[in-house]
This record gives structure tokens, sequence and C-alpha cells, in this order.
């Protein structure tokens, strides 16, 4: 814009270097009025961009709770406790157990303690 203005102006002997007024409209159309207009919409703009994505991860979190969690068809139905109550012990250690190696892991560690312990107490 500073280079446009500069080919624009003109030597004044009272002023210096001066710029007409209409030229300075051709090189800046916007009056004050479409400013405000340009601003508003910006902010229209951003505050639209926030709310959509909002918007989304609502809609995303609705979705995924009523068909996993609360809807009537959820897959949590199956595990009522009624139905708890009616399986066996090593049907729910199949469903909800410890896997083998962190089972022989703690198992390893208890008898390791137990020792431990036992040595302590020969020392005092």
């Amino acid at each position: 814009m500073r280079a446009a203005l500069t080919e624009k102006s003109i030597d004044s002997s009272k002023f210096g270097r001066v710029v007409r007024l209409s030229d300075i409209e051709q090189t800046h159309p916007m009056n004050n009025e479409d400013h405000v207009i340009q601003d508003l919409h910006d902010i229209l703009q951003s505050y639209y961009k926030v709310a959509l994505k909002r918007f989304v991860d609502n809609m995303c979190m609705h979705a995924a709770d009523h068909h996993l969690i609360t809807g009537p068809d959820t897959p949590l139905k199956l595990f009522s406790s009624a139905f708890i109550a009616s399986m066996t012990p090593e049907q729910i250690e199949d469903i909800a157990g410890e896997d083998a190696v962190t089972k022989r892991k703690r198992l390893a560690l208890k008898k390791e303690m137990r020792e431990l312990e036992a040595g302590r107490r020969i020392l005092n």
C-alpha cells in the first residue's frame, strides 16, 4: 500500500510530499461501515469454527454413549448382576481374570515375599 501511495504522491512547495485524498480512497476503498462488517464477519467465522468442532465432538460422544453404554441394544446389558451371579467362578475367571504370565509372576512374588519374611524372622 505504501508503494502505491508513494507512486501517487506529489511535491508541494507548501507541505512537501503529499497524497490526494481521492488517491488514498482508491488504494483503500473500505469505509468504516465496511470495516465493521468485515470485523463482524471474521468474528462470526471464528466462532463458527469453534462451535462446529464442539458440536461434532458432542455428537460423537452422544453416539458412543448411546450405542455402547445407555442405549437399548448396548453390549453392557449382557453383563447384568443376575447374569454375573449365574456364572461359575471358572467362567468369571475366563472373562475377567488375569492372564497366565501375570498370574505366574504374582505367585512367584508372593513366594519370594514369604521366603524373605521367614529369613527376616530367623535374623531377629
